[in-house]
């Protein structure tokens, strides 16, 4: 198990709604995504892995604090295997997306 950080804000419309918004911070890439996520506007690219002993202080931390947590996740605590390009359609929701191809 692990967490992504991420960061979410409520917004108040002038005419009352509310709009609730959220974002995957992410850095760049260690030794083992770099190899996976390497194309588009933003290749080398990762979601920012938080450790296990980091939880606390990202969610309850004060601004400095949670950002000092930020670092790249070690690549020897992950591994990757290739699966099936069908991940890409949300359409597909089915324990056959994370077998490895």
């Amino acid at each position: 198990m692990f967490a992504f950080a991420g960061l979410w804000d409520r917004s108040v419309k002038a005419d009352g709604t509310s709009v609730d918004s959220c974002v995957h911070i992410t850095m760049p890439a260690n030794d083992l995504m770099r190899h996976i996520h390497n194309t588009g506007n933003n290749p080398h690219r990762m979601p920012a892995i938080l450790r296990c002993e980091d939880h606390d202080t990202w969610l309850n931390g004060a601004a400095d604090e949670a950002r000092a947590v930020l670092a790249q996740y070690d690549s020897g605590l992950m591994v990757a295997h290739e699966v099936t390009t069908r991940v890409n359609t949300p359409k597909n929701n089915d324990a056959a997306l994370v077998e490895a191809v």
